[in-house]
């Protein structure tokens, strides 16, 4: 966004300037400059009346306007000038010519600011420009040099935090642990009587969305003592030290203000590891950390402050910072479960004009592994849809529509596909929704649709069940399902197409997991060489080291591929038993496009036509 110019600026600048090109001998309307033999001339003439006597220049009058020629330009003036003051100047002939002609003789003092301006302007100039650096960059003028002062926002008594853990649905166990940090600043002395140190450090692990700086703004809340939030980032500056005197300030701030709470969000990007990653490390980050380190193992028993963090990265926290003195306690903010997704849903929805078919309890059952703000992220698409439909009430509908956005992604009206094309995916899906219905470990099938959304040309959505711990049978039937895609394509339209990459993947993907993470191979059972699926951050290896020989690998890829050619046979068996069920569903894609999980059910209640060359056979 570009910046606003003040008005008053571009006056003084007008003023400044006006009052430099003065000093400086110019000026608006300057004199022409005579030579000095046509100046004698002109004395010894009569037609001079006044002349001005000053360092290093002349400056006159005429009796009479006077037409002077200066290089090419003839002009008229009744003023002039020399441009350098003559040796002349000092000859007492020269003074008596002028009174000889009784002209009037004025001597001036040359003014020294000219000569100082433009000796130290460039000087000015440059102090001028970082003053308005700072400026831009600290945020104003009472900040300009205060890099090494604390960036946190206090809220006290006069700015109070209003968020309370009724404002926070569900993580009834991390509430709990909260609790007693806010029990620790309200009443410190019961603990110190008998002999008990305060918690120094208490450290919000979990996935992004999941409400962790939520539920830190609630203890401020319920706590009712001063409360210092900052962003880890904020620590860092351009200037060698000024984190670590950021850190000092802020933590001095807080002893004087005690009891009192320090919220520290994103802890990653300054608590990684010491030492790794390319180059070494990052000498400011590290002595950022290590100042938070001193001055957290510095509190005093008594002192009632303590630290709040929030990660959703703590494997590559240093290990210094997660000791106990330090973060004694870590808080796991896990994603909501199906009660709790309820209960966030109605926190969401309050204030909000909502049509009686809009059933909470079932938005929470199809939005597993939503996080908190993914959920309040669904309401609020489906009050835009409505908003945008000039609806008066959000309905069932809406909720529908901002959930296949959000999980299925934008429809892709402008691509058209060809006859075979539409077929092809419409037998690929049909396969996915058949074989999820059929397998018994399958999740079954909440729709199905050939309607190309975002990068993929048709989706079958399913309806995945609360789950802890994962069955060997479940991943099994989950890997045909999966291939199922494929298999009907084989199957019944005589060929096979490109739209399978993703499914392989995801497929090849678990297969690993379960013979590398899971010992189900058919060779190792009770071994993990690890998959090394997760990310790679900086502060852990960038190449992982093989353990083991290449025979192994060699037979850890035979289990991966045994794995995934019994999933394909499987899909495939369970397709050629339902071929009229996959026949039937890919015609009703075709025709509609869109075919509910109810209506696909109804499909496979339906009994097999017997075809009549059958029933003459069984007469």
């Amino acid at each position: 966004m570009p910046t606003r110019i003040n008005p008053w600026s571009l006056v003084v600048i007008v003023i400044l300037a006006y009052w430099l090109f003065s000093l400086l001998g110019g000026g608006i309307g300057s004199r022409p400059s005579l030579p000095y033999s046509d100046f004698i001339n002109y004395v010894q003439e009569g037609k001079v009346a006044k002349v001005v006597l000053e360092e290093g220049r002349i400056s006159g009058t005429f009796k009479a306007p006077e037409r002077i020629t200066t290089g090419n330009t003839t002009v008229t003036t009744t003023t002039f000038s020399l441009p350098a003051l003559p040796a002349g100047f000092s000859d007492p002939q020269f003074t008596e010519l002028l009174q000889q002609q009784k002209v009037e003789i004025v001597t001036r003092q040359a003014s020294i600011w000219p000569q100082l301006l433009l000796s130290f302007l460039p000087i000015l100039l440059l102090i001028g420009f970082w003053y308005f650096f700072f400026m831009r960059t600290q945020g104003g003028a009472g900040q300009v040099m205060q890099f090494g002062q604390s960036r946190a926002r206090q809220y006290g008594k006069e700015k109070r935090v209003n968020t309370t853990f009724k404002d926070v649905a569900g993580h009834t166990e991390a509430k709990q642990e909260l609790m007693e940090v806010v029990d620790f600043l309200k009443h410190p002395q019961k603990y110190i009587a008998i002999g008990a140190e305060i918690p120094k450090g208490v450290l919000l692990v979990g996935p992004p969305g999941t409400g962790k700086t939520l539920l830190s703004r609630a203890v401020a809340g319920e706590a009712g003592v001063p409360f210092f939030t900052v962003s880890a980032s904020e620590f860092m500056e351009m200037f060698v030290g000024v984190g670590a005197s950021r850190v000092r300030t802020l933590f001095d701030e807080a002893r004087r203000n005690a009891p009192a709470i320090i919220f520290i969000d994103e802890l990653d990007s300054i608590g990684r590891k010491r030492g790794a990653g390319i180059g070494g490390g990052h000498d400011e980050r590290e002595q950022t950390l290590n100042q938070i380190l001193s001055e957290m193992d510095g509190f005093e028993k008594d002192t009632s402050v303590i630290v709040l963090a929030a990660t959703n990265r703590p494997d590559i926290l240093d290990q210094a910072l997660l000791r106990p003195g330090r973060f004694d306690r870590q808080v796991v903010i896990g994603l909501p479960t199906l009660e709790e997704r309820k209960e966030i849903l109605l926190v969401h929805m309050r204030g909000k004009s909502l049509a009686p078919d809009v059933d909470a309890a079932e938005l929470a059952r199809l939005t597993p592994q939503f996080s908190g703000a993914d959920l309040k992220n669904l309401v609020n698409e489906a009050a835009l849809q409505a908003a945008r439909e000039n609806a008066t009430q959000i309905t069932k509908y809406h909720f529908q529509t901002a959930l296949d956005k959000i999980m299925l992604g934008l429809e892709r009206g402008s691509l058209k596909l060809s006859e075979d094309e539409k077929q092809a995916v419409a037998y690929h899906e049909a396969g996915h929704a058949i074989a999820g219905e059929v397998l018994p470990y399958a999740d079954k099938t909440e729709k199905v649709s050939i309607v190309p959304r975002g990068m993929a040309l048709g989706v079958r959505w399913n309806r995945p069940e609360e789950r802890v711990l994962v069955s060997k049978e479940h991943l099994e039937d989950t890997l045909a399902m999966t291939l199922a895609g494929r298999a009907a394509e084989e199957l019944f339209t005589g060929t096979i197409t490109t739209g399978a990459s993703d499914d392989f993947k995801k497929a090849t993907s678990l297969a690993k997991q379960m013979v590398l993470d899971w010992g189900m191979g058919d060779h190792f059972r009770n071994v993990a060489w690890g998959s090394n699926q997760g990310p790679i951050f900086l502060g852990e290896e960038i190449a992982k080291k093989q353990d083991h020989s290449e025979e192994t690998s060699r037979l850890i890829d035979q289990d991966v591929q045994t794995i995934l050619d019994r999933a394909y046979e499987k899909a495939k068996g369970t397709l050629s038993d339902h071929s009229q069920a996959v026949h039937k569903l890919a015609e009703e894609l075709l025709q509609h496009e869109i075919v509910q999980g109810d209506r696909v059910r109804e499909i496979l209640a339906q009994k097999p036509e017997v075809a009549p060359a059958a029933q003459a056979s069984e007469a």
